[in-house]
């Protein structure tokens, strides 16, 4: 049976917590702290005591409001690429640990493709981050979405995936994976 090294152990937890938490602030910003229904709220709100402002202005001050909550997204995010590039390390030092199980093959070739994928929304996020895009914001924010809901796809599967393997010839994979034996 595979067994993980404690610092694989620990980077895998931290990456997981991570996700999740990046998962959660996008989740956030695509619904109850948009910037436009945080903003509707702002003008009714404002018009029940006697103050208008333009939908442009509402939107501005709704931008505001979860600026504290985005904060967080670029925090999770700036760890996720710590942490990959120590798992970088971590391969360089012992190879990706994967076993030779036929079985395997594919799941192992899905953790190689996710890996590429985390490198490349760690970059985008950095380039979109640091305001390298340019005319290209657009593109470059468009690649990063849809490469942040395959990593939350993945994250699914994988979840999944483990249930799976814990009622199969792979029981104690979730025990392996939390203390090591």
């Amino acid at each position: 049976m595979r067994q993980f090294s404690s610092s694989f152990r620990v980077w895998h937890w931290l990456q997981a917590i991570s996700v999740f938490g990046l998962f959660i602030t996008v989740l956030l910003r695509e619904s109850v702290m948009s910037k436009e229904g945080i903003g509707t709220i702002i003008q009714s709100k404002l018009s029940d005591i006697g103050t208008m402002i333009t939908d442009e202005q509402a939107v501005l001050i709704g931008k505001a409001v979860r600026s504290p909550m985005w904060d967080w997204h670029i925090y999770l995010g700036i760890t996720v690429t710590v942490l990959l590039v120590w798992r970088f390390g971590m391969i360089l030092k012992n190879g990706f640990g994967f076993d030779e199980d036929p079985k395997m093959k594919k799941v192992y070739g899905l953790y190689r493709a996710v890996y590429v994928v985390l490198t490349l929304m760690s970059i985008s996020g950095l380039v979109l981050y640091w305001k390298l895009a340019g005319e290209s914001k657009e593109l470059v924010e468009t690649l990063h979405m849809y490469m942040g809901w395959g990593i939350f796809v993945f994250a699914a599967v994988h979840i999944v995936g483990v249930i799976l393997a814990e009622r199969s010839d792979q029981s104690g994979l979730v025990s392996r994976m939390i203390n090591g034996k």
